[in-house]
């Protein structure tokens, strides 16, 4: 009977070691594979490339972050089953106002497709409404119906671009008064994409009344071949396309930049001008970029009141009370407003909480 007990006792320990032994074993694959999804995510291996009308974010390593941005409306088949297929894959996404008016209906009465017919919608419902956050360029906020949203532009990481981050400003001369981009349409001087949301009516006011009422000499970069009634012609440069580093160089050698925009969520060029430390004048009516307008960088104006801003302006400089570049990465860049994307983008997923900044992929 000792015997058989003894042989009971001596299974059950080892069929007790067994389970123990399976326990821990699975226990400890469990632990290792959960630990490989985690870096799984970590290393971004599921996160795909995107195009528009999607974007990456990107953290302050240059990787990848778990999250993805429509910037745009849906306008075909492809780009709707594309967001169809993220969401089953569980990407969470933070709507951004980047193209027209975008979540609104637009006013580019030039705009293909339709695209301007109606407010963009996807199943009936408002963009804004159906993304997990909404990152906006309005004056008013409580345009967007969503209840995650913030100030917060794709222009606000100029200095994301390194040719700007370390802009040499000590080879700045100034060789014009002013500097005008308003890119040329296709086929027309008189309408198209461009000439609605550069406002070239108010660019071409604008630089006949500086050139012809006030004896400025300026360049203007685009529209090399548009009428422009400029009376002098040697005070006026006209260059159809710059390349990149001779465009910016070509800011950084005028007084200041004319910004006549109109229809422009995220106005690139008004970072580009702060970054290389040329004040702004810039279209009071615009629809993005106001909030670079301070008493640091520039001023807002009209085409009623051209020469007392351009005025205005003229004494500023010459009074050195300007500081574009300081103002922009004080108040916005890569460590400003990276951080308050990150800390947008953590509080609607905590799990992203081990980027430092966070910016948007350059486009």
């Amino acid at each position: 009977m000792k015997i058989i007990l003894y042989y009971i006792s001596f299974m059950f320990d080892k069929i007790l070691y067994f389970a123990i032994s399976i326990i821990i074993i699975v226990t400890i694959y469990l632990i290792i594979k959960e630990l490989k999804s985690i870096q799984y995510i970590k290393d971004y291996k599921n996160i795909p490339d995107t195009n528009w009308p999607f974007l990456n974010f990107i953290d302050e390593k240059g990787k990848k972050v778990n999250m993805l941005c429509l910037r745009g409306p849906l306008q075909n088949q492809k780009e709707i089953d594309t967001f169809i297929k993220y969401k089953k894959q569980g990407f969470k996404f933070i709507g951004c106002s980047s193209y027209l008016s975008y979540p609104l209906k637009c006013n580019n009465p030039t705009q293909e497709n339709g695209v301007c017919a109606s407010t963009p919608t996807f199943g009936g419902q408002r963009m804004d409404t159906l993304v997990d956050g909404w990152l906006h360029c309005f004056r008013d906020e409580n345009i967007i119906l969503n209840k995650n949203k913030s100030l917060i532009s794709e222009s606000d990481f100029m200095d994301s671009i390194k040719y700007l981050k370390n802009y040499n400003l000590e080879r700045k001369k100034h060789r014009y008064d002013f500097i005008c981009y308003c890119p040329s349409d296709p086929k027309y001087c008189d309408k198209g994409w461009h000439y609605h949301n550069k406002n070239w009516p108010l660019a071409k006011k604008t630089i006949e009344y500086l050139c012809n009422k006030m004896n400025m000499k300026g360049i203007l970069v685009g529209r090399e071949n548009c009428p422009i009634d400029i009376k002098n012609k040697e005070s006026l440069e006209r260059a159809d396309w710059l390349r990149y580093d001779k465009f910016l160089d070509s800011i950084a050698d005028s007084k200041f930049m004319i910004i006549s925009s109109q229809e422009d969520a995220s106005p690139r060029t008004i970072g580009e001008s702060l970054l290389v430390d040329t004040p702004i004048l810039v279209n009071e009516n615009i629809l993005g970029g106001w909030k670079y307008v301070t008493e640091e960088t520039g001023t807002f104006y009209n085409e009623n009141n051209i020469e007392e801003k351009i005025n205005e302006i003229m004494i500023n400089i010459e009074k050195k009370r300007y500081s574009p570049r300081y103002h922009y990465l004080q108040n916005y860049g890569m460590y400003n407003s990276g951080k308050k994307l990150r800390d947008f983008i953590v509080n609607i997923d905590p799990s992203l909480s081990h980027h430092q900044y966070i910016r948007f992929a350059v486009s």
